[in-house]
């Protein structure tokens, strides 16, 4: 059901030359941005190309070949900074530069635009990163974090809460813990009655699976989360055995409702020229 989101990579990884699918932006990637001559300064210096920001990455391709291309995950960029550069277009000039890692891999790339001045991309692109940083919850499974206080859920910006159902026991241990779960439009969230910070926060993005099965603690929901995200498989016990089925086939249609129009969490709105950018806070 969510093999579509397996394959996620455009936040994360460092991708050279890729084919033009991979180029194109995927379901609920936006284009925030686009400059039309950029040089890849270090990578293909003397080449004038596009930059296109989206809120997943950045992407470089070069005028007379898509096939030379960049894709930069916002989840690689460990630094943004301005220097001073030499570029085999434009001479001494203002260049932007990106550190990156991904895989264990450090790369650098450095990026010229034809007025000299790299202040929108530098502003963009750090915005960017900080927002993207700020919304992890909207796309990784997050164990034993900040996410209740006072038994409520602490919602995400554009969250909205669809169900609350008591009740649940959790089957990761042998005897069991009995908590609460909260269904939204973004995640699945349970908490421990007893113990608020026991708690996992599971976005649709990284849901492989939702089933209802047979185990040794009787009927279970069975949640399994994508590789990208540990690969957890997820028990939960609810009774009566209709209950369990009741919600399973809720978190079934939310999860199917939210693939079909993922949100990734970064906020941004265009207002004429200007980009404006919003950090979650929680």
């Amino acid at each position: 059901m969510s093999k579509i989101f397996e394959s996620l990579w455009e936040d994360r990884e460092i991708r050279f030359d890729v084919n033009k699918e991979n180029l194109s932006l995927r379901d609920g990637e936006k284009l925030i941005q686009n400059h039309t001559k950029v040089e890849d300064t270090k990578g293909n210096p003397g080449k004038w190309g596009e930059m296109l920001i989206t809120n997943l990455r950045v992407i470089w391709q070069n005028h007379e070949s898509y096939k030379i291309n960049l894709s930069i995950g916002l989840s690689a960029i460990t630094g943004i900074f301005t220097r001073k550069s030499s570029s085999k277009i434009m001479g001494n000039c203002e260049s932007i530069c990106l550190s990156t890692k991904s895989n264990n891999n450090r790369f650098e790339f450095i990026f010229t635009d034809d007025k000299k001045e790299t202040s929108s991309i530098f502003a963009t692109i750090s915005a960017l990163n900080k927002a993207y940083e700020s919304s992890r919850l909207y796309r990784d499974l997050k164990l034993r974090g900040a996410l209740i206080q006072g038994g409520q859920i602490r919602l995400l910006p554009t969250e909205e809460i669809h169900d609350k159902v008591n009740g649940v026991w959790n089957l990761s241990s042998e005897q069991g813990n009995l908590g609460t779960f909260y269904i939204t439009n973004i995640r699945v969230v349970w908490f421990a009655n007893m113990n608020e910070s026991y708690n996992v926060s599971l976005p649709y993005l990284q849901i492989n699976s939702i089933k209802v099965r047979d185990s040794k603690f009787g009927f279970a929901l069975v949640i399994e989360s994508s590789w990208r995200s540990g690969g957890y498989i997820l028990g939960f016990r609810i009774d009566p055995i209709e209950k369990i089925r009741k919600v399973a086939k809720e978190i079934q249609s939310r999860h199917q409702v939210f693939m079909a129009t993922p949100t990734y969490g970064v906020q941004f709105s265009l207002e004429s020229n200007d980009v404006r950018i919003t950090s979650v806070h929680l």
